[in-house]
């Protein structure tokens, strides 16, 4: 087991890394770590996500350069478009996770990395997603992977979402009802034609009786924890609870309990997969922001770190997604299905280099 280290690996996005071993450091300064086992970690870090990788590293004061430009040019010039996998000499028939974070239209991009990994038959054993993610992670697992492109090239924002009829009159009303309807407004967007789209697109009997497991996660909204639904549990009231941005959808109920979305709690549930099936080689953790994007930590990505039986890849996307999450505009949506294909051919070219 890799020794846990204090708030080791703290940002996915900022080039900060304290090992509570040594000084915190920062861009232009040579990172000291006193553990061999840290030092691994950091390296799998820094394949992954990290514009560390542009910084000269040393483990135990022996110099252990990986200095790939100069630094002054480095930071001058802009950052090549490489897909997040490193290579691997994990077993390609290996079982394998497939984590997916969601991002409303971002979305897109993971189905395009999910559609190439079922094609080029990855032996992907489990799914699990919050957010947009879940509802890529329940295709994959009814057996619709094949029409994870073409729903998402034809999806449309109103396919999604519109906007709640008192809230588009209440700009026309006097300053105090406006106020009004406001607070008695649940959420800004009409769930239904989510609901719909959900709907017609899975067949939950197949997901039940699929042979890769399901993982979905929602947040309880009162408890402030984590809930996590497998095939046997998922409905579409989980998928809406998943999705469920507070105030742009309402929560829903399940089971007795408010639920919202998933990545309140943790961007992608990478720990909850690994706990899931101890038998997985290898868990990808597709995210839908590229490393120069500004996007939310995944939280159990630290711990997950720590796990030493399972080749864990983050792939970020190679280039700025450049699409807001509701922004379901069809020509950007193939742009981010192409652009997913490309990176996750890159990611199985990367993982034969051993």
């Amino acid at each position: 087991m890799l020794i846990a280290w204090k708030d080791a690996l703290r940002s996915i996005s900022e080039p900060v890394l304290s090992t509570g071993y040594d000084e915190v450091t920062r861009f232009g300064e040579v990172i000291t770590f006193r553990d061999p086992e840290i030092y691994s970690a950091a390296m799998l870090y820094r394949a992954a996500v990290s514009p560390l990788s542009l910084l000269p590293v040393t483990c135990g004061g022996s110099s252990r350069w990986i200095l790939i430009l100069a630094l002054l040019t480095a930071l001058m010039a802009p950052a090549p478009a490489v897909a997040g996998c490193a290579s691997s000499d994990v077993d390609p028939d290996a079982p394998m996770a497939l984590v997916l974070s969601g991002g409303g239209a971002k979305g897109a991009y993971e189905a395009g990395v999910a559609a190439v990994f079922v094609e080029r038959g990855l032996p992907v054993r489990l799914v699990a997603g919050s957010s947009a993610g879940a509802l890529n992670a329940a295709m994959i697992a009814s057996g619709r992977a094949d029409r994870l492109e073409a729903l998402w090239r034809s999806v449309t924002r109103e396919q999604v979402y519109s906007l709640r009829l008192p809230l588009f009159f209440a700009g026309f009303l006097p300053g105090w009802l406006t106020l009004f309807v406001l607070n008695e407004t649940k959420a800004l967007f009409d769930p239904a034609p989510l609901r719909e789209l959900i709907s017609a697109s899975l067949d939950f009997e197949k997901i039940q009786a699929s042979p890769i497991r399901l993982l979905v996660t929602a947040t309880d909204l009162t408890r402030r924890e984590k809930r996590v639904f497998d095939n046997r549990t998922v409905t579409v009231d989980v998928l809406m609870a998943a999705s469920a941005v507070p105030g742009l959808f309402p929560p829903v109920e399940v089971d007795g309990a408010m639920l919202v979305d998933g990545g309140i709690t943790g961007r992608a549930p990478v720990l909850e997969a690994l706990e899931a099936d101890a038998s997985l080689g290898r868990a990808v953790v597709v995210m839908s922001y590229a490393p120069t994007e500004r996007g939310a930590e995944p939280t159990t990505m630290r711990r997950a770190l720590e796990e030493p039986r399972v080749n864990i890849q983050l792939l970020t996307p190679s280039a700025p997604l450049l699409l807001r999450p509701l922004d379901f505009d069809a020509d950007a949506m193939a742009r981010l299905l192409a652009l997913g294909r490309a990176d996750a051919l890159a990611c199985i070219e990367a993982w034969k280099r051993r």
